[in-house]
C-alpha cells in the first residue's frame, strides 16, 4: 500500500475523456500539465490500463 498520497494529487483521466485505453498515461499527465498542478522537482507516477490484463506504470521526476 501507498501511503502519504494525497487524493486530491490523483487525476483520473475518466472524467475528463472518457475511456482512451493507451492514451490513459499522457493525458492526465497533459491534464496537470495545462492546469499547472506540477512544480519542478515533482515526482509523478503515471499509471494506465486498458482492457484485459494490459498495465503501464510510469514513475518520473518533472
Amino acid at each position: 500500500m501507498i501511503r502519504d498520497i494525497d487524493p486530491a494529487q490523483i487525476i483520473p483521466p475518466f472524467p475528463h475523456t472518457g475511456n482512451a485505453a493507451a492514451a490513459t498515461l499522457p493525458l492526465p499527465f497533459a491534464h496537470a500539465v495545462r492546469h499547472r498542478r506540477l512544480t519542478p522537482g515533482d515526482t509523478v507516477a503515471l499509471f494506465g490500463m486498458a482492457g484485459g490484463a494490459s498495465t503501464a506504470v510510469r514513475l518520473l521526476r518533472w
